[in-house]
């Protein structure tokens, strides 16, 4: 779309310098698209103007290929890191069993530390939705989380819309309930193959830490290259501290 952009705009450029070299006088001018743009041409132009004109206008036309590549090399760099987490978005507070995910305002706890990790290294943010919801209440999904646990179950999850593993570094988030993963992680690990995708790991807890799980994702995914993640205990989620904490944390990981 830019490039064209481009080409129409040199194009408008040569076209005004052709018709003024010629003599023209006001006249609406349309352009190759159909387009008709009305204004006055200037027959006062010389030669020299004109070829000077012309100069100014494969300059600009060359200035914005070059920026469009420098975008397309941002965008390429920038999509070339995906920060995905799931939450059940629960409205009540952890405790030392299941360690449902809190609330900070309108966000999870994970969300929170999402967010934050893509303020800092940028890239695409994918929340991980399952495809049955969770309770809202607590103990409702405390006890299912429990069911799905001791059953080894795979909760099914929506479409991405997005390939995880086409990514170079994959930031992975999400709850510890019931002293592991969510199950729903279970399903994702066993749907994507990360051979040679770096995964950082990130999640909430109470008490728990990461509950071991990061070593679980090194046994799940044993092409990748699984870095140290970062825990925040549920009670220390929102707090500017914490916050410092992550900030900290990435700044410590060697993502070049």
């Amino acid at each position: 779309m830019l490039k064209n952009n481009i080409k129409y705009v040199a194009g408008m450029l040569l076209a005004t310098v052709f018709l003024s070299a010629c003599g023209s006088s006001e006249n609406d001018v349309a352009s190759s698209s159909g387009t008709t743009v009305s204004g006055a041409i200037d027959t006062s132009v010389s030669d020299a103007d004109a070829s000077e004109t012309t100069e100014e206008s494969q300059k600009i036309v060359s200035d914005l290929d070059a920026e469009d590549s420098v975008s397309e090399d941002a965008d390429k760099d920038s999509n070339d890191t995906l920060v995905i987490y799931f939450s059940a978005n629960n409205l009540n507070d952890v405790d030392a069993v299941s360690s449902a995910t809190p609330m900070v305002g309108e966000e999870s706890a994970v969300e929170w530390m999402a967010n934050i990790i893509h303020d800092e290294v940028g890239g695409n943010l994918v929340q991980i939705v399952p495809s049955e919801d969770y309770p809202l209440e607590y103990d409702a999904t405390a006890d299912l989380a429990k069911t799905e646990a001791d059953s080894e179950a795979r909760p099914a999850f929506n479409n991405l819309g997005i390939d995880p593993t086409s990514y170079s570094r994959v930031f992975i988030g999400y709850p510890i309930w019931w002293y592991r993963m969510p199950m729903i992680m279970e399903t994702f690990f066993d749907t994507y193959d990360f051979d040679g995708v770096t995964i950082i790991p990130f999640n909430t807890h109470l008490g728990s830490r990461n509950g071991g799980t990061y070593d679980m994702i090194r046994d799940r995914e044993p092409g990748a290259t699984v870095l140290e993640g970062i825990p925040i205990s549920g009670s220390d989620v929102g707090k500017d501290s914490s916050k410092e904490d992550i900030i900290k944390w990435l700044n410590g990981l060697d993502l070049d």
